[in-house]
């Protein structure tokens, strides 16, 4: 492992500089949308749309958006005939745009209550990346000693290290061409296979090698190894549901050939995996609640028959979602809806 080393920015960074990246799938959009409404009222930052493999009214509907306000500087349609790792999405965009220093994403299921960019912004005087974003289904990101893959949910793995989150990033843009250039890795890199040699070589010397790894965990892992620094926030702002759009626009199906509605309806696959019961019963709630709201209708009940913590965390949400889809307003006239 090389010595702590750090790049310097060139230029003194404001929130109005920075670009999040945000990846649409489906036919999310139509709901999604909100969450992206309360996240453009509480930043100064601008935007950017990534469509991987959406329906053609999500599209439509994006790239009305995007002509209408100056916050969303593009909607880039991704040449894919069905839906792509969140990785491989944002794969071609650092390679072909231009944001300045930074390269920062976010994922489109998270709310914020209130400003939380400039409380960031200094831990870069200092730091590398930055990274947040916990989904509400889990109070523990931390990799246990037996488990095989590091999943989006794992922050930390069982030893402290810190594997960082894929839902909220900035990352000096240096930083991570760098890291690409001299490793072969891109921010999907999900496992052995498509690491190079001496990648996994630095894995394995830091202890960190698994069966699967999330949208860039490699990458953390990697330029960690070489002596930059990463560190993990979080803000109590930032309100994250975690596998909602798996609801509204399951990955298993193939939509090159079902868009037609943009909602499917059913279990994601990843539902029946051990220890993800919470997390479905928060992301199924979630989209039965949106579905409701954004028709015009109250916000359904919290079911029946679940144990307290569920029912504690269900009733979080389920306060969230009301006043975030009827604040968004202004932003729906944008468009004349």
């Amino acid at each position: 492992m090389r010595l702590s080393r750090r790049l310097v920015l060139s230029v003194v960074v404001r929130e109005t500089d920075l670009v999040f990246n945000l990846v649409w799938t489906g036919g999310v959009y139509r709901y999604l949308r909100y969450f992206v409404f309360s996240l453009l009222d509480q930043t100064e930052c601008k935007y950017r749309f990534i469509a991987n493999n959406c329906t053609p009214d999500s599209v439509r509907e994006m790239q009305q958006f995007s002509a209408a306000t100056d916050r969303v500087v593009e909607t880039v349609v991704l040449d894919v005939d069905r839906m792509v790792p969140h990785g491989t999405a944002l794969d071609p965009v650092f390679d072909t745009r231009d944001d300045g220093d930074l390269f920062c994403f976010i994922d489109v299921d998270i709310k914020a209550t209130r400003p939380f960019v400039a409380d960031f912004l200094p831990l870069l005087d200092t730091h590398d990346v930055v990274t947040s974003g916990a989904e509400v289904w889990t109070d523990d990101n931390r990799l246990g000693p037996e488990e095989l893959g590091a999943g989006g949910r794992h922050f930390y793995a069982h030893d402290g290290f810190v594997l960082g989150s894929p839902h909220f990033a900035i990352y000096r843009k240096e930083v991570v061409k760098e890291t690409f250039e001299r490793y072969g890795i891109r921010f999907h890199a999900g496992g052995r296979t498509e690491m190079s040699a001496e990648a996994w070589a630095a894995v394995e010397q830091l202890g960190q090698a698994y069966t699967a790894y999330d949208t860039a965990k490699v990458l953390n892992i990697l330029l960690q190894a070489d002596g930059h620094s990463l560190v993990h926030r979080e803000h109590e702002a930032l309100v994250h549901i975690g596998g909602l759009s798996h609801y509204l626009a399951p990955p298993q199906f193939d939509f090159a050939t079902d868009v037609t509605s943009g909602e499917i309806e059913g279990e994601p696959l990843w539902t029946s995996y051990s220890g993800v019961e919470l997390r479905a019963a928060i992301a199924r709630f979630t989209a039965r609640t949106l579905k409701e709201l954004v028709a015009g209708r109250p916000a359904p009940p919290v079911p029946d028959g679940l144990d307290g913590p569920t029912v504690a965390k269900i009733e979080l949400v389920r306060a969230e979602m009301a006043p975030m889809v009827a604040a968004a307003g202004p932003w729906l006239a944008l468009t004349g809806e």
